[in-house]
């Protein structure tokens, strides 16, 4: 897959979470789902471990349970009821590895690759941790869509130093100008959401582009919505110090 589809397959990821985060909790959570589903399919084949459908299943039930008890926590900080899943996801990642042996010399890698693809899926649960956070429902919205501007910008020419400049920049003037249409969002907040959102786009890109592009499109797809996943915790964690 190449560089402009992973990052096509991250601006629509992207655009998913906003919409959905537009429309309200309980949409965002389906949409956030969905987004981890498609991770835990493609992150096994991409991290190639030796039993890709049982990684799979462990990546998907602890990206749900950390969703779901985010969701449905009483108090705050949400946030911390995904810590108990991310826990419990390593622990299911020993057992499965006992139980359904990989390849002689495999074990260590088939074991962390499941532990973080797990906690790749569960950061996903950060954007209903931040949309349930009073006051910034909004926030969930910019980072969103900054971070879409950010991964369409990281593709737009065959130079890697323009793309990371164009990247993070369009991504900051994204949050820039959005800062100044939503109320409860103040611009350098704004701004700090569209630093952060264009670099975990440009992170990520960069370790890609070192490694093999993957032939599976399952893969290719895991590697596009990374950078979502892993930027809700970076907007929610914008939510606690701009919101509180």
């Amino acid at each position: 897959m190449n560089p402009t589809t992973r990052a096509t397959i991250t601006a629509v990821a992207a655009s998913v979470i906003a919409a959905t985060g537009y429309l309200g909790t309980r949409y965002l959570a389906m949409g956030a789902l969905a987004v981890m589903i498609a991770a835990a399919i493609g992150w096994p084949v991409l991290t190639r471990v030796s039993r890709p459908w049982v990684s799979t299943g462990i990546i998907a039930v602890g990206g749900t349970v950390a969703l779901v008890a985010v969701l449905l926590g009483r108090n705050e900080p949400y946030l911390r009821y995904m810590v108990v899943a991310v826990a419990a996801i390593v622990i299911a990642s020993l057992l499965a590895e006992v139980a359904y042996p990989s390849s002689p010399g495999r074990a260590v890698t088939s074991v962390a690759a499941t532990a973080s693809g797990g906690a790749v899926a569960a950061s996903g649960a950060a954007w209903v941790a931040s949309n349930r956070t009073p006051g910034a429902e909004e926030l969930v919205v910019l980072g969103a869509a900054t971070l879409a501007v950010a991964a369409i910008a990281s593709v737009l020419t065959h130079h890697a130093t323009v793309n990371t400049v164009s990247a993070l920049v369009l991504g900051t003037g994204a949050g820039f100008g959005m800062g100044y249409v939503f109320e409860s969002i103040p611009w350098y907040g704004g701004i700090l959401v569209g630093i952060a959102s264009g670099a975990s786009v440009v992170l990520l890109a960069e370790l890609y582009r070192r490694e093999p592009r993957p032939r599976n499109p399952w893969a290719g797809i895991a590697s596009g919505v990374t950078p979502v996943l892993v930027a809700g915790v970076l907007v929610y964690l914008g939510g606690r110090l701009l919101v509180g």
